[in-house]
């Protein structure tokens, strides 16, 4: 596919319904790429690439867009994710993969499930790494724009249960809880699995099933609150956010979850209108089952791991 950014992922892009070759269709007033295989064509609006098969896609995931739109907008936390810096998100990146940041030159990642693009904006900094964002929402157009000026890097609109990218093409996958919100874990686990190649590595990180956060038991007890207009399910998650962020202060100091950050993991827990969570050993037995070794686990609960180089890559 040409006409994306050289150096990026988009030259491993390629139909989601066939996986055959996409080439550029530039008209006077549209833009879009089509398959030379089976004739689908896929529209490119504001640069973006919209590589699903569902037109409508995105409205499953409505809350994700605006919980990002906002975000960008000011709402939430600033200059962080989910508490993270830009520093302590990067560190976060290669100590859950076991990698160097020398060991992504030249090498093609995929941030699935990459909101806003904040990964994708830490990681564009080396211009030797090849980047690929995907989202099924419409944060996806945020995360395009914010990468615009990065030439190594290409976001594209895309469902992960109908990648965008051939089996066995992809070095590296990251995908940090966004399975648990598909309805079918597993499986969305066996398609980013199939996307690795030999060699390449495989980070997923979901909801732990043992040690529940707070916020997740503000979700268990509000179980409908997904249902609330969103404007109103902002204004609940910052008042509910006011007593966890004062007792975070009372016992943590310093330390504490700021109160902004707070209202954002609140709303992120209350608004999707699927959860489901998940222990280490099940985990485990998913990147077992697809054959991928020396695993490591990291936080609560993550996990990666290695696909071995003389094994075929079919598609699942």
């Amino acid at each position: 596919m040409t006409g994306q950014h050289s150096g990026s992922g988009a030259e491993s892009l390629c139909c989601p319904a066939c996986l055959g070759a996409l080439r550029e269709d530039k008209g006077l007033q549209s833009h879009s790429l089509r398959c030379d295989s089976c004739s689908r064509v896929y529209p490119v609006q504001r640069g973006l690439p919209r590589l699903t098969l569902d037109a409508g896609a995105g409205a499953k995931v409505r809350s994700f867009g605006f919980q990002w739109r906002i975000r960008q907008s000011g709402w939430f936390e600033r200059g962080t994710l989910y508490g993270l810096s830009a520093d302590a998100e990067r560190d976060n990146f290669f100590g859950g993969l076991g990698i160097r940041p020398e060991d992504l030159r030249h090498r093609l990642v995929v941030d699935v499930g990459c909101g806003d693009g904040f990964l994708l904006t830490i990681l564009g900094q080396d211009p030797t790494a090849r980047l690929l964002g995907m989202d099924l929402s419409a944060s996806a157009e945020l995360a395009a724009e914010k990468c615009r000026n990065l030439p190594n890097v290409t976001v594209v609109q895309a469902d992960l249960f109908a990648p965008p990218l051939p089996p066995g093409s992809v070095d590296v996958v990251w995908c940090e809880g966004v399975l648990v919100h598909t309805g079918n874990p597993r499986r969305g686990f066996e398609k980013l699995a199939a996307l690795v190649r030999p060699g390449g590595r495989l980070y997923v990180w979901v909801y732990s099933a043992e040690r529940l956060t707070v916020y997740q038991r503000v979700r268990d007890f509000l179980r409908i609150a997904h249902k609330l207009p969103a404007p109103v399910l902002v204004a609940l998650s910052y008042l509910l956010a006011l007593p966890v962020a004062g007792v975070q202060r009372l016992f943590r100091g310093k330390r504490a979850t700021r109160f902004q950050t707070a209202a954002f993991a609140m709303f992120d827990n209350l608004s999707p209108p699927i959860q489901t969570r998940h222990t280490a050993a099940e985990l485990r037995s998913w990147f077992e089952a697809c054959g991928f070794v020396d695993l490591l686990e990291s936080g609560s609960v993550g996990m990666s791991g290695s696909r071995p180089r003389e094994v075929k890559v079919e598609q699942p």
